[in-house]
């Protein structure tokens, strides 16, 4: 009897007999498996569970608790979503899906929704998902997918295909309803058991799900007004000029004065800043700290410096502090659960001399500050810092919101600053851009540019970082007095220059592969724009490089 040999994620290998079928070999790898396997990859090819293994190789499975199978089960569970709501609220009913909001994605509708229709979108789901539908995947012609959408009265989908370079498009079809939506779908709808729909009144449905960090467990929902009306802001401007959908800005692009839509976006965030500014010194008596916190490549350094330059125009004198100065020496950093240095860790900062210097700065006396040495791993003092009458203290770092940060600092003194990418601009009506994705991209042009990192090296270490960001950084946005949204509505046609090439040098032997493809089809649904006329003070040159501020 022939024998094969399979590699599985972690590494192991397992004997199985030739001609196997896919869902066997599942069975014999995980017998007591408590979740499904949403796909799975041989040798770098999707394949279903029907599928013969004929021969040695690699097989990599993906449930909801991987980065990969997480994303497919939010695609899958939102394509069944939006059929049930149709079917339940009538399909004239315009359903956007827009932002991800306290573990689920946010689904505007553009009619009143009760707790009944909720509750019957929900049996109809379950009916889809008791079915086991299949998800099925077949190529088309670009253009007889844009007469099927047109003829579907589709015209967000029409304006974006029409911008894609490829002469054949893949489409989903879902019982008898094609779609395009970017990125792998689960193989068929049983998989999706797990969800739940949070009503909010007047707006739309939040479809929530379990992440990567819940083991298949959905939370209570927590509405985060200052973000939901910040995101809710920005779509109205978006509305405004017209664009909210890649393909309208690829028509802005495409237009006559394509450099507009820059200094537009550039003009918005400038002005929302500077409304921060004159917040802080209209109560200058009042505010002695300024603290800004938000997740990773979120441009909180370009937003400090900035807001700096603002302050001095109006008369204050900020001194600006980074928290990364205050780290540990680099052999004391706490481990975390894998044996690995926790960086993101609280206790990797020296919170005592944090507090303990913040708090004599304020009192006016000359303190030594450190700078983080990152190649030997520890503080050096270098810089003495005097705080006098018209001074103001900026800090900036990623546990700034958190309260055991600087307790010795009245709470009225402090006025906190929450920064993260609010993208509104979406693909189309059923495809959000992600902003995970967003700061992802960012973070793999300033890696490389930067710190030499390959692109693979940083999608590598992106679970990390945002396992980081849920313990240290997301149960503290509601701390913030205000949210900034650092998003710039043409940064991706910008990004598109730098991180195409470098997603390219990922092959298919890379772990990483299927990440990479799968932000290169992002790309593909927005034209390229130079960097040209990108302000040399803009959070993206943060990121991009030519910074006013480096």
């Amino acid at each position: 009897m022939q024998t094969i040999i399979l590699t599985l994620n972690d590494g192991n290998k397992m004997e199985f007999i030739k001609g196997i079928k896919l869902r066997d070999a599942i069975n014999i790898i995980k017998p007591n498996n408590d979740f499904d396997i949403i796909y799975a990859k041989y040798n770098n090819r999707i394949i279903n569970s029907d599928f013969v293994l004929n021969k040695s190789g690699n097989l990599s499975l993906y449930d909801i608790n991987t980065k990969e199978g997480n994303k497919a089960y939010e695609r899958g569970l939102l394509c069944i979503f939006t059929i049930a709501a149709h079917l339940v609220l009538g399909t004239e009913t315009e359903i956007i899906v827009k932002n991800s909001i306290d573990k689920g994605v946010f689904c505007a509708i553009d009619k009143e929704v009760t707790e009944e229709d909720i509750i019957n979108i929900k049996k109809t789901m379950k009916k889809f998902i008791n079915e086991n539908i299949p998800f099925i995947k077949m190529e088309t012609t670009k253009a007889e997918a844009l007469e099927y959408f047109r003829s579907i009265g589709r015209e967000d989908k029409v304006k974006t295909l029409f911008y894609n370079n490829s002469s054949y498009i893949s489409l989903y079809l879902l019982g008898n309803q094609y779609n395009y939506i970017i990125g792998n779908l689960p193989e068929n709808t049983s998989v999706l058991k797990y969800f739940d729909l949070s009503l909010i009144k007047n707006k739309g449905i939040v479809v929530r799900y379990p992440s990567v960090y819940d083991n298949g467990k959905i939370t209570k929902y927590k509405h985060h007004e200052n973000y939901f009306n910040s995101l809710e802001e920005y779509n109205t401007w978006g509305n405004n000029i017209n664009i909210t959908t890649s393909g309208e800005l690829n028509e802005f692009i495409s237009g006559t004065n394509p450099k507009d839509i820059i200094q537009l976006s550039e003009i918005m965030q400038n002005y929302k800043l500077l409304r921060i500014a004159e917040q802080i010194v209209l109560n200058k008596e009042r505010y002695k700290v300024i603290l800004i916190s938000g997740p990773s490549s979120s441009g909180k350094t370009t937003t400090a410096m900035k807001l700096s330059l603002y302050l001095r125009g109006v008369g204050l004198h900020p001194t600006h502090l980074s928290m990364d100065d205050y780290f540990i020496d680099r052999e004391k950093t706490p481990l975390g659960p894998n044996g690995k240095p926790d960086f993101e860790s609280l206790k990797a900062i020296d919170t005592k001399l944090f507090d303990n210097q913040v708090s004599r700065m304020l009192k006016g006396a000359k303190v030594k500050i450190p700078t983080f040495d990152f190649v030997e791993g520890k503080k050096v003092y270098k810089k003495t810092v005097e705080l006098k009458g018209n001074d103001i203290l900026i800090v900036e770092g990623l546990h700034a919101l958190n309260d055991e940060i600087l307790p010795s600092v009245p709470s009225k003194n402090k006025f906190r600053i929450y920064v993260s990418p609010l993208s509104f601009l979406r693909i189309d009506n059923d495809n959000r851009i992600s902003m995970t994705d967003l700061r992802l991209l960012r973070r793999i042009v300033r890696d490389n540019r930067m710190r030499g990192y390959t692109p693979s090296e940083t999608l590598n270490n992106w679970h990390e970082v945002r396992s980081g960001e849920e313990k240290y950084v997301f149960p503290y946005q509601d701390n913030a007095d205000i949210l900034f949204n650092s998003s710039l509505i043409y940064e991706l046609s910008v990004l598109k220059v730098y991180a195409e090439p470098l997603l390219y040098t990922i092959k298919e032997d890379d772990p990483e592969y299927l990440t990479a493809q799968r932000l290169l089809e992002l790309l593909d649904c927005v034209i390229q724009l130079p960097s040209d006329t990108v302000p040399h003070t803009s959070i993206l040159r943060e990121f991009i490089g030519n910074s006013y501020f480096e």
